[in-house]
């Protein structure tokens, strides 16, 4: 199922998951400007929960385009994935704001810290085509049949 839609909205979501581990996250403006990439801001003290959620999420994004073949679970996991990617976003922004807020320095986001919502969005939007693809099949299984709702009587 590599041609179907929803793989390509799955795909780019896990890319921009992958893509954090390489991208800094935010600069501080302050006397020097830093700039902090995702390795640095997971190593640093209180960011192992960041870490956690970025590994899960990354592998789960991953997992959801190969289990094509049971659609179901691939709905639930793409539901439970969406979740957790929001969760994700909103504990990457109290980070921030906090460290910014303690440092006395201002907090610049970069492009990748709005990776996770992104992702949640292609995320759900692959679950839809998915769902979608589900009740298609289970139309034509019920057409093929010969039933309209209920079982066939002998």
């Amino acid at each position: 199922m590599i041609q179907r839609i929803q793989t390509l909205f799955l795909t780019i979501a896990a890319g921009l998951l992958i893509s954090m581990f390489f991208t800094p996250m935010v600069r501080f403006v302050g006397d020097s400007a830093t700039t902090i990439p995702f390795v640095a801001v997971a190593m640093a003290k209180g960011f192992t929960l960041t870490t956690i959620f970025q590994i899960v999420c990354t592998v789960l994004s991953v997992t959801v385009i190969f289990l094509y073949k049971n659609r179901i679970r691939q709905i639930r996991l793409c539901n439970l994935n969406t979740i957790i990617l929001i969760g994700y976003q909103i504990i990457l922004a109290v980070y921030f704001f906090q460290r910014a807020s303690k440092l006395g320095e201002d907090a610049l986001f970069t492009v990748p810290c709005i990776f996770p919502i992104c992702a949640a969005i292609l995320t759900f939007i692959g679950m839809r085509y998915i769902a979608r693809d589900e009740a298609l099949v289970m139309a034509s299984t019920r057409l093929r049949s010969g039933r309209k709702g209920g079982r066939r009587k002998h």
